[in-house]
């Protein structure tokens, strides 16, 4: 059990590493991922943590998130309420009509789907991904791809309105 333990924090600690010398999205995550991934697939050292161990990190997912709410975010959330109600409400119509298209029209469940198509970050998308029993890898994917595409769109995007931010 050390063993596995050991071996999946190296792949985790080095899947993470590579990432962030490349630059990715999410590039602890998804490295951490794509490492532990790699050795699961590889071997029989990979550690399946036990629901103790997922609680934990779930706890400590939710207090970073908890350190993201500060006065300045609640003082915006106050006077921009009508654009920012419009924009939730918009992206959560648009995700459910995409997940009912893949839930529809490809193998996809119904976790994945929505998981997959939701308007949220790679962290928690992923957790909640694993916790439900969705496909993480099309769910992790998807998010990555959609925040490297706005990343590059954001950009020209920018570009074409002037640089105005």
């Amino acid at each position: 059990m050390i063993a596995s333990i050991a071996a999946t924090t190296v792949a985790a600690l080095a899947g993470a590493g590579v990432a962030t010398v490349l630059r990715l999205p999410a590039a602890p995550l998804l490295g951490a991922m794509i490492g532990v991934a790699a050795l699961t697939l590889s071997t029989e050292l990979s550690w399946q943590a036990p629901g103790a161990v997922k609680w934990v990190v779930y706890v400590a997912i939710g207090a970073l998130l908890g350190q993201s709410v500060t006065r300045e975010s609640l003082t915006a959330l106050r006077s921009s309420a009508v654009p920012i109600l419009l924009t939730v409400t918009l992206f959560l119509v648009f995700g459910l009509a995409l997940a009912w298209g893949l839930w529809r029209f490809t193998d996809f469940d119904a976790h994945t789907a929505l998981l997959a198509t939701a308007p949220g970050g790679i962290a928690q998308m992923g957790a909640l991904s694993a916790d439900v029993k969705a496909n993480v890898p099309v769910v992790l994917s998807i998010h990555v791809l959609r925040i490297t595409s706005v990343i590059v769109l954001m950009s020209l995007g920018l570009k074409l309105m002037g640089g105005r931010p």
